[in-house]
C-alpha cells in the first residue's frame, strides 16, 4: 500500500510539472510571438498598391500613416523608447494635415509618409507604392557631376535640363526632401536611376498622362532638342537582366582574376562558384584577385564571410550589433572571430571594386575586408554608411497598401574609429575606370 501510494503521489507531481512545463513553453512562445519576434506582422510578399489617383478619406489615410509609425515605434532601434524628435515633428505635422482632409489620394500619403520616414537618416527604412505593371520613359540617367545626362540610346550624352516643364535640379530637391538616405551620393544615384519610373515621376509632381516632355540639351554644342516621350511597359525600358548574379575570369598570362558579385546571395551556388574560382585561381599561378561589387544592391552579408575562408587569416574583426526585439535591444559584441578556412587559401592582393550603387551588404563586403587590412578598395564611395541601420521587415499599410520596410538591427563597422565615416576607397576614382585603374595598380606592383 505504501508503494502504491508513493507511486501515486509520484504520478501526481509528474502532471503537475508537465502541465506547468506546457503553460510555461505556451506563454512564453505566446509572450514571443506577441511582443518580442521582430517578424510578427510582416508580410512574406508584397499586393500591388492601391493606384496612385485612388481616393481615401482623410481618416483612412492618416490611419496609414498611424500603422508605419507604429512599426517604426514597436521595431526600430532607434525608437525603442520615444520617436526621435525630427521624426515626431514630422509625423504630427503630416498626421494632421492628413486627418483634416477630406479626400487623400494614395500620392499625397506616399509623400507624406515619405517626408515622415526621411527624418531617420536610415536609408534602409523607407516607403514606396508597389506596382508589378509601372511604365517607363524609354531612356536612361546618370548623373555626369552636376549634370543629369542620358545613358545609352538615341540621345546618349545628352544633358536633361527639364522633365514634364520643371527642371531637374528643382525635381532632385522635391525628391531629396521625400527619400529615405544616409549620404548624398546615394540619393543622386537613386534619383537617376528611378526618375525613368511613371512611379517616381508623380512621386516628385511630374503629370503622367500618356506623354512626358523633356528639354535636352548637347553637350558639344549646347543646342537643345525638346522630345515627348511615351510611358512604356517595363520590358521595354527596362535595361537587360543578367541571367546569374555572378560571373568569373582567370587571366593566367597577366596573373589576376576576376569574380564579378551582382548580387549578395549566399546560397549553394555561391559557394560552389567562389571554390571554383579559387581552384582556377591556384592552377592558374595568380597573384591578384579583384572582386567587383559595382551595382550590387546587397542581399546576404554571409557572402563575405564565405569569401574570408579563402585567404590566409586565422581569424578576422567584426563589429558589433544590436538587435531589437521587441522591447529589448540585444548587444553582441565586437570581436574577433575565427576564420573557417577553405582547403587552399589565396595568398596574394585583393582589390575590390565600389560604386555608388554598391549597397547595404556589398558595401558591408567591401568594408569586412578594408577595415581587418585584407583589400585595396578601388572606385567610389558606396551607398549608405558601414555603421548604419539594416536588416529590413516587410509590411503594407491596411488601406492604401503602401509596401515599407523598417531596420530591426544596427550595425557598427568592424574599425569603430572610424565609424562617423563612410567607407572611403584606397584608390577614389570613377566607378566606370576603377577596372582599368586596378588593373593598372596590379601591373605596376
Amino acid at each position: 500500500m505504501k508503494r502504491l501510494s508513493m507511486k501515486k503521489k509520484w504520478t501526481k507531481h509528474l502532471k503537475i510539472f508537465l502541465c506547468t512545463f506546457v503553460i510555461c513553453t505556451i506563454a512564453s512562445y505566446g509572450a514571443w510571438r506577441i511582443w518580442f519576434d521582430p517578424y510578427r506582422g510582416t508580410v512574406s510578399t508584397f499586393e500591388q498598391s492601391e493606384k496612385l489617383d485612388t481616393v481615401l478619406t482623410g481618416m483612412q489615410a492618416a490611419e496609414d500613416l498611424e500603422f508605419i509609425v507604429k512599426c517604426l515605434q514597436e521595431r526600430h532601434p532607434a525608437c525603442i523608447s520615444v520617436l526621435p524628435s525630427a521624426v515626431q515633428k514630422a509625423y504630427e505635422r503630416e498626421y494632421a494635415e492628413l486627418s483634416e482632409s477630406t479626400e487623400v489620394t494614395v500620392m499625397s500619403l506616399w509623400q507624406s509618409a515619405s517626408r515622415v520616414l526621411a527624418c531617420l537618416d536610415d536609408a534602409h527604412t523607407m516607403v514606396r507604392a508597389y506596382y508589378e505593371d509601372t511604365k517607363f520613359i524609354p531612356l536612361l540617367f546618370s548623373w555626369e557631376g552636376q549634370h543629369l545626362i542620358c545613358s545609352g540610346g538615341e540621345f546618349d550624352g545628352y544633358t536633361v535640363n527639364m522633365i514634364g516643364g520643371v527642371s531637374v535640379t528643382q525635381l532632385y530637391e522635391r525628391f531629396q526632401e521625400k527619400f529615405s538616405y544616409e549620404l548624398d551620393a546615394w540619393a543622386r544615384h537613386a534619383f537617376a536611376s528611378r526618375i525613368n519610373r511613371s512611379d517616381y515621376l508623380a512621386f516628385v509632381g511630374i503629370d503622367i498622362g500618356q506623354e512626358v516632355e523633356i528639354f535636352l540639351e548637347r553637350q558639344d554644342d549646347g543646342s537643345t532638342v525638346k522630345k515627348t516621350f511615351m510611358l512604356q511597359k517595363n520590358e521595354t525600358a527596362a535595361p537587360a537582366v543578367n541571367e546569374t548574379f555572378y560571373d568569373y575570369s582567370v587571366d593566367k598570362d597577366s596573373g589576376f582574376g576576376i569574380f564579378t558579385l551582382r548580387q549578395c546571395i549566399f546560397d549553394k551556388t555561391y559557394k560552389t562558384a567562389l571554390k571554383d574560382f579559387f581552384t582556377s585561381v591556384r592552377d592558374g599561378g595568380v597573384h591578384s584577385v579583384i572582386v567587383d561589387l559595382r551595382g550590387n544592391p546587397g542581399g546576404n552579408s554571409l557572402v563575405a564571410n564565405e569569401f574570408l575562408r579563402y585567404l590566409p587569416v586565422e581569424s578576422y574583426q567584426v563589429g558589433r550589433s544590436t538587435v531589437r526585439f521587441g522591447p529589448v535591444i540585444w548587444e553582441n559584441q565586437p570581436g574577433r572571430q575565427k576564420n573557417q578556412q577553405a582547403e587552399h587559401v589565396f595568398s596574394g592582393d585583393v582589390y575590390v571594386l565600389t560604386s555608388t550603387d554598391s549597397f547595404s551588404a556589398a558595401m558591408d563586403f567591401a568594408t569586412l575586408l578594408s577595415d581587418n587590412g585584407l583589400c585595396t578598395v578601388v572606385g567610389e564611395i558606396p551607398g549608405n554608411m558601414p555603421s548604419s541601420y539594416g536588416d529590413v521587415l516587410h509590411f503594407q499599410t491596411p488601406n492604401a497598401l503602401l509596401a515599407f520596410t523598417v531596420s530591426y538591427k544596427y550595425f557598427m563597422r568592424p574599425d569603430e574609429s572610424k565609424s562617423n565615416l563612410p567607407l572611403l576607397p584606397d584608390v577614389q576614382i570613377s566607378a566606370n575606370d576603377a577596372l582599368e585603374e586596378a588593373l593598372r595598380l596590379i601591373h605596376n606592383d
